[in-house]
């Protein structure tokens, strides 16, 4: 039972945070606009750029599909917080099908397996009473993706998660998974890819919220002014984690 709360633990906060994927190029023309629906928290815009996807341009190379499975991820986590489960399901269906077909045309794809995974955990979120069931699944196909490439930013992330939210018992060390946060954050910068990529500003505010949790406030605050230097826009942080933030620790 503690084993399926954790992992029950890891899809709420997935939820709160939304996917974390760093696999859509810099040229892809819906990139602005997911960029400006996250930071405004206007999501139902997401939702107009995945039908407008689906209707205009579907995909048909291996990127194009694992851009789409990024938005079906994000915004299946949004659902789900908002208790739309049904509309939820389906969109897990449709990612599904496509996590399938980047696996059939790329069998060793880091990046599809932990979607595979993902999505698993999410069908727990739609279900919690699949959870004895799917939950081993779910952190199979997260590990499997990390050892086939323990570069991969979005295997990266999901071993911290699952480090950060297992109960010792079960192997969890929120220190051992702040290493894996920063590690990814590294490589998002290191490949320049931080302009207008929502994954990278979530990602930041993970860090500053697990530094919170492992009562680090003072590298919790660096972070909060990293993330708003970076976008002074950014409405959850700017108005919702960062004063609520000031005010407990009195800075």
């Amino acid at each position: 039972m503690e084993n399926q709360n954790y992992l029950l633990k890891i899809l709420v906060i997935s939820i709160l945070l939304f996917s974390l994927t760093i696999e859509i190029s810099a040229e892809s023309p819906y990139r602005k606009s997911i960029y400006t629906s996250f930071i405004s928290r206007e999501m139902y815009k997401w939702g107009d750029i995945i039908n407008s996807i689906e209707v205009n341009n579907l995909p048909t190379t291996i990127d194009q599909k694992l851009e789409l499975i990024d938005y079906y991820y994000g915004y299946i986590g949004y659902l789900i917080g908002k208790k739309q489960l049904e509309t939820a399901e389906k969109y897990v269906n449709k990612g599904d099908k496509l996590i399938a077909q980047v696996l059939k045309e790329s069998s060793k794809n880091a990046t599809a397996y932990s979607y595979k995974g993902s999505f698993i955990g999410y069908r727990i979120g739609i279900n919690k009473f699949k959870a004895l069931l799917l939950s081993s699944q779910s952190a199979a196909y997260i590990n499997k993706a990390y050892q086939i490439d323990p570069q991969n930013i979005q295997a990266i992330i999901d071993k911290g998660n699952i480090l950060y939210y297992a109960p010792s018992l079960f192997g969890g060390d929120k220190t051992e998974a702040l290493k894996f946060y920063l590690k990814a954050a590294k490589l998002i910068e290191n490949y320049k890819d931080t302009n207008q990529n929502w994954a990278y500003l979530n990602l930041l505010t993970i860090i500053a919220l697990a530094y919170e949790k492992t009562e680090q406030p003072q590298l919790a605050k660096l972070i909060y002014d990293k993330i708003l230097r970076h976008e002074p826009n950014f409405y959850w942080v700017k108005v919702d984690l960062y004063p609520k933030f000031m005010a407990k620790y009195k800075m």
